[in-house]
């Protein structure tokens, strides 16, 4: 469970889009591009700086050179991935066949090349659905399983949420009220694909402490009574009837009477009673879901009857210097207007930006990716290089960066 700050702070002078604000509470892995936001995390500051780019390493076809010095650490690799020859000075004797693959640093791998270059191939194409993923409360896990949906609405009434909130939250009602919680997730990840305005509800505005007094079960007394009686005591006077009600009817009379004779502390920032409790609250009840923000086209090496074969020539792609830390991706090869990169593991999220110029950036998102998955992005050849990130389903984090020439 994390609570993050973040501010927009571009390193780059980027004109063509506002990125969006991060969220202040996560309970899964962020990507966070450092050249983007100012973070402000564990108490520590990361402001925002430039992006890291790897030596680019020219290759001529017969041996390898580069302006800037290697470590001790950089050599060829095999197949399995093994050092077998140290890269002892430059230039250096290479393969003539790519791709080619070497050791920088400890776990830094680059490829040199595509898998496929100068060449033409079958793939199956198939149009894919793009998910994004967001996280909701679900009333399933909070409410009374004893209470029945006229209970539930009549609680709801009493909570401090305005007008507008509290019809989506009688909305929700129905919607608990109406089947199984495998419609439930269905129903919910529509709303996130095409209600805006509820998807926005659900996923930042119902994890206010407002939402307390709905919460069924010992939740509540078994934070209160391990919290700090002197911060409760300086955040009493702010909070709503509703919530100092809850409060008062979940701890015993000797605890309640310890936190109004407390003296009063002011919390540190991030540490207060609210920001805490919604902490727990969205550590403990959150659940993540996907919802579907589009369609992509993805390929595959293998054939299948259902699926569309194309044929894909693929360009010369010698230059081309593909860095990874982290084995999740590999570098498939590019054609006239697209850069394809194929998967390794089963991946979470991943998110690539093109540095179009230092004024222009474009980012991509792809959630929920199978191995052996082959993606496409546009291939600008005016562009500057490409960069991203990831993180696969067993929370394993890795980085790229592909070059063609040297920046």
């Amino acid at each position: 469970m994390a609570r993050i700050q973040s501010e927009i702070n571009p390193f780059y002078p980027f004109l063509k889009q506002k990125p969006p604000t991060l969220p202040s509470l996560s309970s899964d892995p962020l990507l966070v591009p450092t050249f983007i936001y100012d973070v402000l995390w564990n108490r520590v500051k990361f402001k925002s700086k430039s992006a890291f780019l790897p030596p680019y390493i020219h290759y001529t076809g017969k041996e390898i050179s580069s302006n800037a010095k290697l470590s001790e650490e950089a050599f060829y690799l095999d197949q399995n991935g093994n050092p077998v020859k140290q890269i002892s000075q430059l230039p250096f004797p290479a393969p003539s066949k790519i791709p080619f693959f070497l050791q920088l640093e400890q776990n830094q791998i680059l490829q040199m090349g595509g898998i496929i270059s100068n060449a033409s191939v079958q793939l199956s194409k198939t149009k894919r659905s793009k998910y994004k993923s967001a996280k909701y409360l679900s009333l399933r896990d909070i409410v009374n399983p004893n209470f029945s949906e006229e209970e539930v609405i009549k609680k709801i009434e009493t909570l401090y949420f305005d007008k507008k909130n509290k019809n989506y939250l009688y909305r929700l009602v129905k919607i608990l009220y109406s089947g199984k919680a495998e419609e439930e997730y269905k129903i919910i990840s529509n709303l996130f694909a095409h209600e805006l305005d509820f998807a926005n509800f659900l996923s930042k505005s119902m994890f206010s402490v407002e939402i307390i007094p709905l919460i069924h079960g010992p939740f509540l007394q078994e934070f209160i009574t391990k919290f700090d009686e002197r911060l409760i005591k300086f955040a009493y006077p702010k909070l709503s009837p509703p919530v100092r009600k809850m409060i008062e009817s979940s701890v015993s009379k000797n605890k309640l009477k310890m936190i109004l004779n407390a003296p009063a502390a002011e919390p540190k920032p991030g540490e207060s009673l609210l920001e805490m409790l919604e902490t727990e609250v969205y550590r403990k009840f959150s659940r993540n879901i996907y919802y579907e923000n589009g369609s992509i086209f993805t390929y595959r090496e293998r054939a299948n009857e259902w699926e569309e074969a194309v044929n894909m020539k693929f360009e010369e792609s010698k230059k081309v210097n593909f860095w990874t830390e982290g084995i999740a991706l590999q570098f498939y090869g590019l054609t006239q207007t697209k850069i394809f990169l194929k998967t390794t593991e089963w991946i979470e999220t991943l998110r690539v930006d093109w540095f179009l110029s230092k004024r222009e950036w474009e980012p991509y998102e792809f959630h929920r990716l199978p191995p052996d998955l082959i993606l496409e992005i546009p291939f600008f050849p005016t562009g500057k290089f490409v960069l991203g990130g990831g993180i696969t389903s067993d929370r394993k984090t890795f980085e790229m960066i592909l070059q063609w020439f040297e920046y």
